[in-house]
């Protein structure tokens, strides 16, 4: 293959071409041949971009939540360039029920996205349909008034007109999308699984724990089999208090059957709420679009990560500035008109959920063989770590008598999660492997510290082929690894210091990933100053001459090293071009790092 110059960019970068057309695959092999040049900095292919994918969705620049452009947004437009989802993954919306009939939705059977469902409401008065359990899954509205309160059952509850709440959380999920019709779902492709559990003032246990057993697959007593196992489980409900021995069975029967849990952490401002505080639920606060806590927001460390809860930074009237825009419904009380919450005020942690939940539903499509636990190990590694806003405080976690937190705090990862969710990011890492590092043992002088690689794993139709740990940027006495190639080994400390431990993954193709911790041993106490002593007995002072010593040295490279930096352009066409930059450095650093051994 002859190359030829082409143009120069700048100083230090050349660009050359080929003289003959090529295919894609032999300039990447030419890029990784002139890489492994001594001469060279680094050859690539520099492949043809194009715009992020779009839809024709009307509502989707109000949609800022799922774009790129505020701190908060989760990016899922760049998630959108590698999948839109798929048609295999169901994500179950276990809420008040659903309005199939939304053009931004509609039933499977006509081309839709809502499969066939069942109402677990078994109070017949809160079900507000006429009956109790049934396959009926469409939402009849769950309004009150203070008629209703005049019933025991509905005693201590709010007049409200109907929330159409699970029609607004599904079509976060997974609205019709590039249909020039209301907005976008963050997963296109995804099926809607509509379970209802919450009728007129909400729901109760028992039914909740059976619809999240129904909608995994598994039997339900008096129910029929469900033919749609959802892979994720959507909960935008739940209430304060513990996580019960009952919801912590039917999390860990659910995640047995492969199905992820998502839960919003609640609207009070206090402790995370139940069933998103039980071990295993994905719990998600409420964040605004800059990535501070919104004020509302429930926290604790039993959050696991944050997501856009909408705010309204307006404080004079006016339109809600960001609030989630979703499908709805008109009606006040029973359906009404279809329509979307644009212009108005549609908050809450009830939102945020959805949002990590299709995430989640994303990374399915792109890898089918993730269990519940590697799609929680991705979203969080994957999370933008929260900024700081100077002019609040930071987010504390709440105890069960402390005043609540219902305003903006500076989020911590004791309190919001590891970070924001960002999709887009997610998506990506999950066509790579992923080096998962977890330590055991006390970090102390001379003590063994055990290290395991083995949860680490690599993307579909891929293995992990090799393992490396290290260590680096130590202060003080350096650490070893007893088998820097095993999977799990052991890290021995010899004395007080500071340290990075790295772990690396390669899959069979030469994919990797590394993760980092850093580590140090506990410093020791300071010893006890000495006892003071007898000032000494006044001496002559001789007359003595006085020499500094000193050092010094230095030299200069006996030599110019000419090093070459080549970046491949490659046409995206059948038959491809190179162009390859060439850029001359004279840097010290240059020198030292392209002249010493790999």
């Amino acid at each position: 293959m002859k190359l030829r110059r082409n143009t120069q960019s700048n100083a230090q970068l050349q660009v050359l071409e080929t003289e003959s057309a090529q295919t894609l695959t032999s300039l990447e092999q030419a890029a990784a041949k002139l890489s492994a040049d001594s001469a060279v900095a680094y050859a690539s292919v520099e492949y043809r971009r194009s715009a992020h994918a779009l839809t024709s969705d009307p509502l989707l620049l109000q949609q800022w939540f799922l774009l790129s452009n505020e701190a908060a947004a989760t990016r899922s437009n760049i998630a959108w360039d590698v999948t839109q989802g798929s048609a295999s993954v169901v994500v179950a919306v276990l809420d008040t029920g659903v309005r199939s009939e939304h053009p931004d939705l509609g039933p499977v059977a006509n081309g839709g996205k809502v499969l066939p469902g069942y109402d677990f409401v078994s109070n017949v008065s809160v079900a507000n349909d006429g009956n109790g359990r049934d396959n009926d899954a469409a939402d009849p509205g769950d309004w009150v008034t203070t008629t209703d309160k005049n019933n025991a059952v509905f005693s201590d509850c709010d007049e409200t007109s109907s929330s159409w709440h699970g029609t607004r959380v599904a079509g976060l999920i997974g609205a019709r999308t590039n249909n020039a019709v209301g907005v976008a779902g963050n997963a296109w492709d995804t099926l809607i699984l509509p379970v209802r559990v919450l009728g007129k003032c909400g729901g109760v246990d028992g039914d909740i724990i059976d619809a999240m057993r129904w909608a995994a697959g598994l039997t339900v007593p008096g129910v029929p089999v469900n033919p749609n196992p959802a892979k994720v489980i959507n909960l935008s409900l739940g209430g304060e208090g513990v996580c019960t021995a009952a919801y912590q069975a039917a999390v860990n029967d659910v995640m047995a059957a492969g199905a992820l849990v998502v839960a919003s952490a609640g609207n009070e401002g206090t402790q995370v709420s139940a069933p998103a505080n039980c071990t295993g639920v994905l719990g998600v606060a409420g964040i605004r679009h800059i990535g501070t806590k919104v004020g509302f927001s429930n926290l604790g460390p039993q959050v696991g990560i944050g997501a856009p809860g909408g705010n309204c930074v307006n404080t004079t009237g006016g339109p809600c500035l960001y609030s989630i825009v979703v499908a709805t419904n008109n009606g006040t009380q029973g359906p009404g008109t279809h329509g979307y919450t644009q212009g108005g005020s549609n908050v809450g942690t009830s939102f945020s959920a959805p949002m990590v939940a299709s995430a989640a539903a994303l990374l399915k499509a792109v890898n089918t063989t993730l269990s519940p636990a590697q799609i929680t190990l991705l979203l969080k590694d994957t999370a933008t770590p929260f900024p700081t806003n100077p002019t609040v405080q930071a987010c504390t976690v709440p105890s069960s008598i402390s005043a609540p937190q219902d305003e903006e705090c500076n989020c911590t990862t004791e309190t919001c999660g590891v970070g924001m969710l960002n999709t887009g990011a997610a998506v990506a890492q999950a066509s790579k492997p992923l080096a998962v590092l977890q330590t055991n043992g006390t970090v102390a002088v001379g003590s063994t510290l055990s290290l395991d690689a083995t949860s680490s794993f690599a993307a579909q139709g891929h293995s992990i082929a090799a393992y490396h740990w290290s260590v680096s940027d130590v202060s003080g006495a350096a650490p070893s690894v007893a088998n820097a190639s095993a999977a799990s080994t052991t890290l021995q400390l010899s004395g007080e210091a500071q340290f990075t431990l790295r772990l690396t993954v390669t899959d069979e193709q030469g994919t990797q990933d590394s993760k980092d911790v850093a580590l140090a041993t506990p410093a020791s106490a300071p010893a006890p100053p000495p006892a003071p002593t007898p000032p000494p007995t006044p001496q002559p002072t001789p007359t003595t001459g006085i020499t500094n010593g000193g050092g010094g040295g230095g030299g200069a490279m006996g030599f110019e090293l000419l090093s070459f930096a080549l970046l491949v352009l490659a046409f995206a066409s059948g038959q491809e071009r190179i162009r390859i930059r060439v850029r001359h450095s004279n840097s010290r650093s240059e020198r030292s790092r392209m002249s010493s051994p790999s």
